[in-house]
């Protein structure tokens, strides 16, 4: 088992057995606050898939590269093998996301030729940041970013990324979101030759849904199969 499963799987036991039940508007969740994921599979030029359960790696491929084309429809997201936007969408299938769309035009910046810009020129700049939140947009999204923060580093020709999130549905949403960043990361180090690093996710409201119980149990069932020797890597204190 990787040091990235070991580390999802307590997670995962983490927040089924201390997570506080809340009623949220889309359902009842055990939820924990601010935890941490550090993604180093990159470095071994392996890709972090979860050996525990079923990962769909052509739809969250998809809707990277949806995103990365500015998506303003569900069939946008369709087009690139992205089937899971639908119920976010209006009934004519349009879309209000500033995924993608506010990286490239935030009120009229380009963060994403920033970034490359900085990266080619000017690697140590600490302002290497490419955001997705903008409060003045929120109420008129279909659904607002909840990964919202990318800031990248360069540390001897190998790029890192810090991932912040606010939103982190962990049985579905966060395995798929650590391929995302990574093939991100993949694509960014292809571009400029850098070699890839580490992801390190900074994770705020971390929830369990009810209907996802049985599933996380299967998961863990899973995980204990694959278990080896290595200390523990994160704990609840």
């Amino acid at each position: 088992m990787s040091l990235y499963e070991q580390t999802y799987a307590q997670m995962v036991d983490c927040v089924l057995q201390h997570g506080e039940k809340r009623q949220t508007r889309n359902g009842l969740t055990r939820s924990m606050f601010g935890m941490f994921l550090r993604v180093s599979s990159l470095r071994r030029h392996e890709m972090p898939l979860l050996q525990g359960r079923q990962m769909f790696t052509r739809g969250i491929l998809g809707e990277l590269a949806a995103i990365l084309r500015q998506p303003k429809t569900n069939g946008d997201f369709v087009e690139q093998g992205c089937n899971y936007w639908k119920k976010w969408a209006d009934a004519d299938g349009s879309l209000r996301v500033d995924y993608g769309n506010a990286w490239f035009d935030f009120n009229g910046y380009d963060q994403v030729a920033e970034l490359k810009r900085m990266l080619k020129h000017d690697p140590t700049n600490r302002r290497m940041i490419i955001t997705g939140w903008n409060p003045a947009n929120l109420a008129n999204l279909s659904l607002p970013c909840c990964h919202l923060y990318y800031q990248f580093y360069v540390e001897n020709n190998r790029l890192h990324m810090l991932w912040v999130q606010r939103s982190a549905d962990l049985m579905i949403g966060v395995p798929s979101d650590v391929v995302f960043a990574s093939a991100w990361l993949l694509a960014i180090c292809n571009e400029f030759g850098f070699e890839p690093g580490d992801i390190v996710m900074q994770l705020g409201d971390v929830h369990i849904y009810e209907e996802h119980i049985p599933q996380a149990n299967e998961y863990l069932v899973n995980a204990e199969r694959m278990i080896d020797t290595r200390p523990p890597v994160f704990a609840y204190v």
